[in-house]
């Protein structure tokens, strides 16, 4: 059983351990489909890199990077994380994958961010969350608009993929809009 920090309807969020197996998630990030439009993939990883890194994010005090495991088996599936937290100015960066091709397009990853939002504003008491899409990652903008992000600008030619210089959205939610955009979808 692995720890659970945070439930949803379909997963579990929990922390990574350098002990776990982690032999999904390096094959993940060596797949150039999966990491097609990530920073990662563009040198190989191997399991002692993904422990040191591990290793690093559980002992840093700006932010925290969780598991997402499928709830009715505890599929290890993709990564979410919380970081870059400006505790002055009361806002992070909020990031996620899903790595595991299978759990693509069942909601997990709109879960996931769901469960993260929640925790940032009403947990660490955040006043805002940010993210950057790259154009052409539909599935990842929509996950995000879901959850009530909204763009605020366009960082030009900032991602080269396949031979150009795309465009980076950089998407916001502010606490307030997440509690009006919450109370309206509840209704």
């Amino acid at each position: 059983m692995h720890t659970v920090f945070l439930e949803g309807k379909n997963v579990i969020l929990g922390p990574l351990s350098k002990e776990d197996n982690l032999d999904d998630y390096a094959q993940w990030l060596n797949d150039q489909e999966v990491t097609l439009f990530m920073k990662s993939g563009r040198f190989p990883v191997n399991i002692e890199g993904l422990r040191s890194y591990i290793d690093k994010y559980n002992n840093r005090g700006d932010g925290m990077l969780l598991g997402i495991f499928l709830k009715e088996t505890l599929k290890h599936v993709g990564n979410i994380t919380l970081h870059h937290i400006d505790w002055r100015n009361r806002h992070a960066e909020i990031g996620i994958f899903i790595g595991d091709k299978k759990a693509r397009g069942k909601g997990n990853a709109t879960q996931a961010i769901g469960l993260m939002v929640e925790h940032a504003f009403s947990k660490l008491n955040l006043r805002k969350l940010y993210s950057g899409v790259i154009k052409g990652n539909k599935a990842s903008n929509k996950v995000f608009e879901k959850n009530g992000f909204k763009v605020e600008g366009v960082l030009r030619e900032h991602f080269y993929l396949n031979g150009e210089y795309m465009d980076s959205y950089k998407l916001g939610l502010l606490r307030r809009e997440y509690i009006k955009y919450s109370n309206n979808v509840s209704t």
